[in-house]
C-alpha cells in the first residue's frame, strides 16, 4: 500500500481530476512550440532554399556593369582555396514561399561545367534528360517541381508568369528532374546568352574542400562590413549562405520583430493562465490538507508533498506533450507547409525551450497558492465543515 504522503497517492487515485491538468500542459506545449517552430522556420526557410551556398557562390555585378570587373576577377584566381571559376549566364523562375513568390535562380552553363557543379552537389538525372544546347529547357531538381506542382514537360517560366518578378520572353519548359534535396535549376549556357541579354553575367566559384568556402567568403565580403574585405562593394555583390540570411533578416526585419512580439505574448499569456489553472486545481484540495494537517502533518510536509506532485506532473504532462508536438509539427511539415514554400523543424530545440515557463509558471503558482492557504489554514474547522 503506498504511504498517504507519497507524491503519487493523489495523482494515481484521482485520475479524473489529474488528467484535465495534464491534458491543458500538454496542450499548452503543443501551442508554445507550433509558435516558435513558426517564428523560427524563415531562417530554415531560407537556408533550405539556398543550400546551394553550401557549395559555390555567386559573385554578382554591381548594375554599372554587365559582367565581373577583371580587377575583381583577378582577386579570385589569387585564392588558394578556390577550386574553379564560371562564368554563367542566369535567369529566374519564381517559386512559393511564405513571404509570397520570389525569384529563384537558373544557372546557364556549358555541359562540362554542369556536370561539374551537378557532381558537386551529388545531383543525378532520375527522369528527363539534359537540356540541348540553345533551346529554352531547364533540368530541375524535385524539391522545385514539388513547389511549384509541376512534372515533365510543364512551363516554369514564360511571358505569362503571374506574380513574382521573374519570367522568360520565351516559354521555357522542364526537361529533366534531378534526384536531389538541394534546390536548384540549370539551363544551356547558349540559351541564357542569346536570350537574356540584358541580365547580367555572373562568377560562380567554388573551393578544393568545400569546408573552405565560408572561410573564403569572410574573406572576400565579410557579413556586415563589406568594405573590409577583398573585393569591392561597389563593383560586385557576393551571395553566401551568411549574406543572403542577413540581407533576409534586415529586409524582413518588421516581420521577425511582429513575430517576436506575437510570440512573447502567447508564451506569457500561456504560462499566466496555466498557473492560474494550477491555483484553482490546489484551492479545491484544501480540505485534503486541512485533513492532513489536522493529523500532525506539518506544513512544511505538505508543501514539499505539493512540490512533488506539481513536479511529476508537469514533466509527464511536458514530456507527453512534447512528443506530441514532434509527430503533429512533422506531419504539418511535410503534408501543409513545405507545399507553401515554408519549412518547420518539428524539433528544434529552440522552440521547446520556450515551452519551459510552462511547469515553472505552475510549480510556482502551485507553491505559492498552498503556501499562503496553509498559512491561514484552520485546520479544526475543516474537520468540522467536513
Amino acid at each position: 500500500m503506498r504511504h498517504p504522503l507519497s507524491p503519487f497517492t493523489y495523482l494515481t487515485r484521482n485520475p479524473s481530476k489529474v488528467l484535465p491538468m495534464g491534458f491543458v500542459i500538454v496542450l499548452c506545449v503543443f501551442l508554445i512550440a507550433a509558435v516558435a517552430s513558426i517564428a523560427n522556420s524563415i531562417d530554415l526557410t531560407v537556408r533550405t532554399i539556398y543550400r546551394y551556398t553550401e557549395f559555390f557562390t555567386y559573385v554578382i555585378p554591381q548594375r554599372s556593369t554587365q559582367s565581373v570587373p577583371m580587377d575583381q576577377r583577378a582577386i579570385l584566381e589569387m585564392q588558394p582555396e578556390i577550386d574553379r571559376i564560371i562564368e554563367g549566364g542566369v535567369f529566374f523562375v519564381n517559386i512559393k514561399t511564405v513571404v509570397g513568390r520570389l525569384p529563384f535562380v537558373v544557372i546557364g552553363s556549358t555541359p562540362e561545367e554542369r556536370d561539374y557543379l551537378l557532381k558537386r552537389i551529388r545531383a543525378t538525372l532520375v527522369e528527363g534528360r539534359m537540356p540541348e544546347e540553345g533551346k529554352p529547357e531547364v533540368v530541375v531538381s524535385q524539391p522545385i517541381l514539388e513547389n511549384r506542382n509541376l512534372k515533365l514537360g510543364d512551363v516554369i517560366a514564360g511571358p505569362l508568369d503571374d506574380g513574382g518578378i521573374a519570367g522568360s520572353p520565351v516559354p521555357v519548359k522542364v526537361v529533366g528532374v534531378l534526384k536531389s534535396d538541394i534546390w536548384v535549376a540549370m539551363s544551356s549556357r547558349t540559351f541564357t546568352d542569346k536570350t537574356f541579354l540584358l541580365t547580367p553575367k555572373c562568377l560562380l566559384f567554388t573551393t578544393k574542400v568545400p569546408s573552405d568556402l565560408d572561410v573564403v567568403n569572410e574573406r572576400l565580403m565579410p557579413v556586415g562590413r563589406k568594405g573590409d574585405g577583398f573585393l569591392s562593394p561597389e563593383k560586385v555583390n557576393v551571395l553566401t549562405r551568411a549574406n543572403l540570411l542577413a540581407e533576409v533578416r534586415d529586409s524582413l526585419s518588421s516581420m521577425y520583430m511582429i513575430m517576436e512580439v506575437v510570440s512573447a505574448t502567447v508564451i506569457f499569456v500561456i504560462a499566466l493562465m496555466s498557473g492560474m489553472l494550477s491555483n484553482i486545481y490546489f484551492t479545491q484540495r484544501i480540505p485534503e490538507f486541512g485533513v492532513l494537517a489536522a493529523l500532525g502533518i506539518s506544513r512544511a510536509r505538505l508543501m514539499m508533498k505539493i512540490v512533488w506532485e506539481t513536479v511529476i506532473l508537469t514533466v509527464i504532462a511536458w514530456a507527453i506533450g512534447s512528443v506530441l508536438s514532434v509527430f503533429l509539427l512533422t506531419y504539418l511539415a511535410a503534408n501543409v507547409f513545405k507545399q507553401r514554400g515554408l519549412f518547420l523543424d518539428a524539433m528544434d530545440p529552440w522552440a521547446y525551450q520556450h515551452t519551459l515557463p510552462i511547469p515553472v509558471a505552475i510549480t510556482i503558482f502551485a507553491m505559492v497558492t498552498v503556501w499562503v492557504r496553509l498559512k491561514r489554514l484552520d485546520a479544526v474547522s475543516v474537520i468540522e465543515r467536513r
